[in-house]
């Protein structure tokens, strides 16, 4: 580059910003890169089988015209040093990806996934779709991507489970929205006495969700059923009601009488604790308050004390709210049936 041309970069005041242009990019290249191969399973096939672009093309079914664009996708993954390209053959280059395909990691895999197939729309078509007035549908949300990425809270829950699960003694628990069952399956190893009811919306993650219970061999304790909660009619039967990160999937104006409605299915005494992603919890909450508050249905995040007069309001006593997080990203708030 000549000399009158940086000048004229420094003169204009770009210099500096196209350097951050180019970081930036290559920072969305990469999650977009990451998210779209975890979720296609491109990155697990070149992992288990390094592969020349014909003979992946050959197993993705790719058409003979389209190789060109295949060979582009993977030469972009290896120029953000994801893949590797030795004799024409492509490999997985990063640990990063190696560690995310393992089993154990799929939650951090899940949370690329739906950085691209959730966020990325929330974020760009919001504007359009406030001056439409057409909202998000629940149907457009993946719910098993979501079930998988929820299993990145469960360590933080686990200690507002324990609150109200006692180590031992014969107790009946209703899971409000049961997602995978991960958070069931924390209550019942905490207790081996506990038998549980999981309720959960959509059919794909109530399928999920049983067939991760038989899985943990808790089939004989824990039954998993499909439906909305509000079309329930409570008895009060259950000990402890859990709603575990998803009271923004109620609009705010009705939660208090959503609360009121679960303390129907609670024994005298029993308790309801709900857990939450709430506001404030810096810009890792911000992409799920967008998302209730775009979605039909649904409702932005709560705000910590919003949420405990709702519960008092709802008629519970002995309110408590409990950070778990020192950022104040995750609370827990547990009522007692009045």
């Amino acid at each position: 580059m000549k000399a009158q041309t940086i000048s004229a970069l420094v003169r204009s005041g770009w210099l500096l910003r196209l350097y951050g242009i180019r970081a930036h990019t290559r920072d969305f290249y990469h999650v977009a890169y990451l998210g779209t191969g975890l979720r296609t399973g491109i990155l697990a096939r070149l992992a288990d089988h390094p592969a020349d672009v014909a003979t992946l093309g050959a197993a993705l079914d790719v058409a003979p015209d389209m190789l060109d664009g295949l060979a582009a996708w993977l030469d972009m993954g290896v120029d953000l040093r994801l893949l590797s390209r030795r004799g024409g053959r492509y490999d997985v280059r990063s640990r990063l990806v190696r560690d995310l395909l393992r089993p154990q990691n799929d939650p951090l895999a899940a949370f690329y996934e739906e950085l691209v197939v959730l966020h990325h729309p929330l974020i760009t078509e919001t504007p359009e779709r406030l001056v439409s007035g057409k909202r998000f549908a629940l149907g457009d949300t993946d719910s098993r991507l979501v079930a998988r990425t929820s299993r990145l809270s469960e360590a933080f829950l686990a200690e507002a489970i324990g609150d109200v699960v006692p180590a031992r003694g014969p107790l009946r628990l209703f899971e409000v929205g049961c997602g995978s069952g991960a958070h069931i399956r924390t209550a019942a190893t905490l207790n081996p006495d506990l038998t549980a009811v999981g309720l959960e919306l959509q059919d794909d993650a109530a399928a999920a969700a049983r067939e991760n219970v038989v899985a943990w061999g808790l089939g004989d304790r824990v039954s998993i059923e499909t439906g909305d909660v509000r079309d329930r009619e409570g008895e009060a039967e259950f000990d402890v009601v859990t709603l575990h990160q998803n009271i923004y999937y109620f609009p705010v104006e009705t939660r208090v009488r959503l609360l009121a409605h679960l303390a129907g299915f609670l024994r005298p005494g029993g308790q309801l604790l709900v857990t939450s992603i709430c506001r404030g919890g810096g810009v890792t909450t911000a992409g799920l308050d967008l998302w209730g508050a775009m979605t039909e249905g649904a409702g932005r995040l709560p705000d910590p004390r919003e949420l405990a007069a709702q519960l008092t309001a709802a008629g519970y006593r002995d309110v408590r709210s409990i950070r778990l997080t020192s950022d104040g990203m995750y609370w827990a708030f547990v009522g007692t049936k009045g």
